[in-house]
């Protein structure tokens, strides 16, 4: 079971649209594809909400009451799978502490999910703050996965997870894998040649060639409670999206063994 966190400090770079996308990317690949919302704004829930999701089915549930993972999962009508949420889940660390066993709880859950269901790819859409919440996600994950949007604010913040991620190794005793996609990018614009330079100044490799542009297709889709594919597959939006999932099968490819039987 392969499991990538969508995260960054910053809100408003892309990172519900990058796990939706990016998911549905997978989807077409004949891949069995789950996702996991952990933000307590339930940006990537609300996506859906409309379709029938049963409410009373949140991941919050998985931590006050100790229901599996399994027994969360909602299909969804265009063949992705969902375990939702609600804002409860920004209680976590005021009910369970911000100690060791809370962040590897979430990991221990996808352990056993992993055993009734291997070959799954499970992407994490985190909560935006540095805080129990996203670091239950990275403590889970293989490959944490940082959209950065084309702007000079989304580089600091850039520079914050990387400390926080680095920070996170001795505890982890190991290399926190990453890598940084540029999102809403618009090449007409000097500013993000001058993002993207830094930005490969900064973290070089890890730093993906593939750039998520600034598309309408990828906004209506998820206005209409669809993925950029059921909207328009032919758009430039799936396009980046498709080339950022056969980029990112290299990076799977030589992640750490350690990290891929995490």
């Amino acid at each position: 079971m392969l499991k990538i966190a969508i995260f960054n400090h910053k809100a408003d770079v892309g990172s519900t649209t990058t796990t939706l996308n990016l998911a549905a990317a997978w989807q077409r690949q004949r891949q069995q594809v789950l996702l996991l919302d952990m933000d307590p704004q339930a940006r990537l829930t609300e996506t859906y909400k409309h379709v029938g999701l049963d409410m009373q089915k949140h991941l919050f549930r998985f931590y006050q009451s100790a229901t599996p993972l399994a027994d969360l999962i909602q299909p969804l009508r265009n063949g992705l799978q969902l375990i939702a949420t609600n804002n409860e889940l920004m209680h976590l660390d005021s009910q369970f502490g911000r100690g060791p066993a809370t962040l590897k709880r979430l990991g221990e859950g996808l352990a056993q999910l992993g055993e009734t269901h291997a070959g799954y790819h499970v992407l994490i859409d985190c909560f935006s703050g540095i805080g129990v919440i996203s670091l239950s996600a990275v403590f889970a994950s293989d490959l944490v996965l940082v959209p950065v949007s084309t702007d000079y604010l989304s580089i600091h913040s850039a520079v914050k997870v990387d400390k926080a991620l680095n920070a996170l190794e001795p505890v982890l005793k190991r290399r926190v894998q990453r890598r940084y996609v540029l999102t809403r990018a618009d090449k007409r614009k000097e500013m993000t040649a001058e993002v993207e330079q830094e930005m490969r100044r900064l973290f070089g490799d890890e730093v993906l060639l593939t750039k998520i542009s600034e598309h309408a297709a990828l906004a209506e889709s998820g206005r209409m409670g669809q993925h950029v594919f059921e909207y328009d597959a032919t758009s430039p939006g799936a396009r980046d999206y498709l080339a950022l999932y056969f980029e990112l099968q290299d990076v799977i490819k030589h992640l750490p063994r350690a990290a891929k039987a995490a």
